[in-house]
């Protein structure tokens, strides 16, 4: 399989072969995509003979450096002078280099980065987007045409709108495990003497962390004396995994934890379809039949979230939470960065459940902001869902789909959609005794079981705990609860469904099952969700 870096790096090669005056290096990590700048510009001069005629890169304090030797940087005498906007004394160099040089060598290679140009050129900074495409076309029109190509790195673009016909799009993704076994853990191996094996295992748990991050964490191992004790190392890799993770303002990540699908109450339909459905997304010689999403969508409380976290117990993959309050930020284009850098994170973290909880707060009333951030979010993420080649199982809760963009429905986006309602008669049975028995009591009587399930028609799951919880607190410390606990317990429980608010639900639900909108996550049982309907007078 081929690197990301190598690939990036082959891939850039081509371009600057096919003379393009200005490629934008999307990536989030500034030394990484310079250095694999660096590579392809070498690459092109060993391979096709190329002359080299310039390197350089850009700084704001040094201006432009020319690369004279390995590892060595010498100045071009192009410093920005006081006062100055240095953006424009660059474009002037960059202009007189292809009038004095570029163009008076057309065989040589002339490469610029320029980090950061991309949050330094804004959608609104109109001169100066004006002229650095005067001088893409200058380098397009010269005859003979120069081999002169400008590198943008950073981590996004909002992209001006009269430079986006000349901007060509490169990504560098984050290194995946084998190359951080290369770059990283093969070193360690070779210096502490853990096995290769071990190596390998630590590079795919740092598998979806920055380069400079992993080689970090390797010193801060190091500094620790870990390398002998290769689980406590495991350990702090995966601790600052998460750090750098929750860096994206977005994502929370989770190793796999808590309980299997055997463990959840009820939901049958929903855990038949993901056992089903395991052995094809561990897979990787079909990956078109991976599965991809589902909705779950349903009464709060009723087992959504605890079902996801769930499967990626069920599936050993962590699990990584998208986080909607978080999703937006109140700083123009910093939403948009916040965004793809958590795509690509998310990929480099393959495979993973991504979950993303009520995903109607993060896209509902799509299309209707001024600053059109959201419409611009929600088509990245769509887009996305429906492109990505990797083993990434998305799961998203939703407690009404009316107030959703009606696309996110298009045929193909989610394998399907569970309509989760409160738990049936057998379900309840099996909830209050998982609860029970999670609460250290003994095994309940059948009697007070069946009493309990009989007067707990409509409950949710949440509710039913919290029904179990409290007739403990009732019984107090170190007592066992008696039958009049469990009535207290029952006397203080409103259940949900009899609100207005979910007997309208309730009804849209019914509606959307009856209309083939989605199936339903529990076994059925004849007439018990019709029975939660509650008359109006």
């Amino acid at each position: 399989m081929e690197l990301p870096y190598d690939k990036c790096q082959r891939e850039l090669q081509d371009l600057l072969k096919s003379r393009y005056p200005l490629i934008f290096l999307r990536s989030s990590e500034e030394s990484r995509a310079v250095n694999c700048a660096i590579a392809a510009h070498q690459c092109l001069i060993g391979n096709l003979n190329i002359k080299s005629g310039e390197l350089a890169r850009w700084s704001s304090i040094d201006g432009f450096q020319r690369l004279a030797g390995e590892d060595t940087w010498q100045s071009t005498g192009s410093a920005p002078e006081p006062n100055a906007d240095p953006l424009v004394q660059a474009l002037n160099f960059l202009q007189k280099r292809l009038q004095d040089q570029a163009g008076k060598n057309p065989d040589s290679q002339y490469t610029y980065i320029l980090p950061d140009w991309s949050t330094l050129i804004e959608p609104n900074c109109h001169s100066t987007a004006r002229k650095l495409k005067e001088l893409v076309i200058a380098i397009e029109e010269k005859q003979p045409r120069p081999r002169i190509t400008l590198i943008v790195v950073g981590l996004d673009w909002s992209i001006p709108a009269i430079l986006r016909n000349n901007v060509h799009i490169q990504d560098l993704p984050l290194p995946i495990g084998e190359e951080l076994y290369q770059d990283v853990f093969s070193v360690v191996s070779e210096k502490t003497g853990i096995s290769s094996e071990e190596a390998r295992k630590l590079s795919e748990q740092a598998q979806g962390m920055p380069l400079q991050a992993a080689v970090q964490t390797a010193r801060l191992i190091n500094a620790r004396n870990l390398w002998s004790r290769p689980q406590e190392a495991g350990q702090l890799l995966l601790e600052i995994k998460k750090q750098e993770i929750r860096k994206t303002g977005v994502l929370e990540y989770f190793s796999p934890q808590g309980q299997e699908l055997s463990e959840v109450g009820g939901l049958e339909n929903v855990k038949t379809w993901v056992q089903n459905r395991q052995q094809w997304f561990e897979q990787d010689n079909n990956p078109v039949m991976r599965p991809r999403a589902i909705l779950l969508e349903g009464f709060p409380g009723c087992g959504k979230t605890f079902i996801a976290r769930a499967i990626a117990q069920e599936w050993r993959v962590p699990q990584i939470n998208f986080e909607i309050s978080r999703l937006q930020s109140k700083w123009v284009g910093e939403s948009e960065s916040n965004t793809f850098q958590a795509l690509r994170a998310i990929e480099a973290s393959a495979p993973n459940i991504l979950f993303m909880d009520e995903i109607e707060k993060a896209f509902a009333g799509v299309g209707g902001d001024s600053s059109g951030v959201s419409t611009r979010q929600f088509g990245t993420f769509l887009s996305w869902l429906n492109d990505h080649e990797f083993p990434i199982f998305f799961i998203a809760t939703s407690n009404d789909r009316t107030v959703l963009p009606p696309e996110l429905f298009r045929a193909g986006r989610f394998d399907e959609i569970f309509i989760i309602m409160p738990p049936n008669t057998k379900e309840r049975d099996e909830i209050l005794q998982k609860r029970a028995q999670a609460y250290k009591l003994p095994s309940l009587p059948s009697q007070t079981v069946s009493f309990l399930v009989e007067k707990t028609r409509g409950f949710s799951g949440a509710e039913l705990d919290k029904l179990v919880k409290e007739a403990i607190y009732l019984a107090g410390f170190g007592y066992l609860p008696t039958e009049a606990h469990w009535c207290q317990a029952l006397a203080q429980i409103v259940p949900q469904y009899r609100t207005p608010k979910m007997q309208s639900l309730l009804q849209k639900y019914l509606m959307l099952l009856e209309e083939g909108g989605g199936k339903l996550a529990s076994a059925v049982e004849v007439g018990f969700l019709e029975s939660l309907v509650i008359a109006k007078c």
